[in-house]
């Protein structure tokens, strides 16, 4: 999911939501997600965080 920052217009957030920790840990093994990693990365700047939550549900998920 890709959000606008409220407090920089600059920035914006993005969030991962995987259906298990084990399918988030396999991802980077993907050809698909190397690549797109690999295309993405040379355009990202800033600090990259991590948190982990549980998702209770929401429309589209």
């Amino acid at each position: 999911m890709v959000g606008l920052a409220e407090e920089d217009d600059t920035s914006v957030r993005v969030t991962e939501v995987w259906k298990t920790k084990a399918h988030h840990d396999a991802s980077p093994e993907l050809p698909e997600a190397k690549a797109a990693i690999g295309k993405a990365m040379p355009r990202l700047t800033g600090e990259f965080t991590r948190q982990e939550v549980s998702v209770a549900g929401g429309l589209g998920l």
